[in-house]
């Protein structure tokens, strides 16, 4: 069940992570303060079977937890040494080419500033006010022929090639995107973290009309996990997610 805990007077979160119906869990997750006025959450899915998918979400999540030295918000060039850190990990624990990769995605708060970054599908939305105003875009084949006009975005979760990543940790040549940082304005922030286990059994415009029915982010997770689980698949992957409140 979703936890909530306090960072601020005003900055609120909650996470869950479940199985599905797979024999393990090979995402990782974490929440934490940042500096004496900020947070930090981290999502991570591991891929690659034998435990070596929960193994390389392990060493990414442990590099960028690099942050909590800090005190302040970090720097983009930080946040690529992190996750660079985790890739030379990686391919220095895997056994095979294709045992140990990991998608990642985190946010960094600070008062009114913010910065966030991400490699593979793992996902973060940024909501103001109720209403969408930024979101990642995958590192993947589905995501290309969204910006090529050959798909929608809405036709990624049910597409053949959804699985198929261009960029995660693991791979010699992986580089995340950094989003550039920024000052958020007066109002109600809500951003939402999560791995493709959660995001491809939803549609963008449900995970809006659910954080316009829920006072806290541990609501807003638990209607979305509900949801979630009405959409019946043979096969459920692992499902993580971080909700974060910010009234400014």
């Amino acid at each position: 069940m979703p936890s909530n805990e306090e960072c601020t007077m005003q900055l609120s979160f909650s996470i869950y992570t479940t199985m599905g119906n797979r024999p393990d869990n090979q995402d990782s997750a974490q929440v934490g303060a940042l500096g004496r006025s900020g947070l930090y959450a981290i999502v991570a899915d591991g891929l690659g079977g034998h435990g070596g998918g929960r193994q390389a979400s392990q060493i990414a999540l442990q590099a960028l937890l690099s942050c909590q030295g800090l005190g302040r918000l970090p720097e983009a060039r930080e946040i690529v040494q992190w996750m660079a850190l985790a890739n030379r990990e990686i391919l220095s624990a895997r056994l095979s080419p294709t045992q140990m990769k990991t998608t990642a995605v985190c946010l960094f708060l600070e008062k009114n500033r913010a910065i966030w970054a991400h490699i593979g599908d793992s996902r973060l939305y940024h909501f103001v006010d109720g209403v969408l105003k930024d979101y990642t875009l995958d590192h993947s084949v589905c995501q290309v022929a969204v910006m090529l006009g050959e798909i929608t975005r809405r036709e990624i979760p049910g597409h053949p090639d959804r699985n198929r990543l261009l960029k995660v940790l693991g791979d010699e040549t992986a580089a995340p995107e950094v989003h550039a940082p920024v000052t958020l304005s007066p109002g109600q922030h809500a951003f939402l973290l999560c791995s493709d286990g959660l995001w491809e059994r939803l549609v963008e415009e449900e995970i809006q009309l659910d954080l316009h029915k829920s006072p806290t982010p541990d609501a807003w997770l638990d209607f979305l996990r509900r949801r979630a689980e009405k959409r019946k698949s043979i096969d459920v992957d692992n499902n993580t997610a971080i909700a974060v409140f910010l009234d400014l």
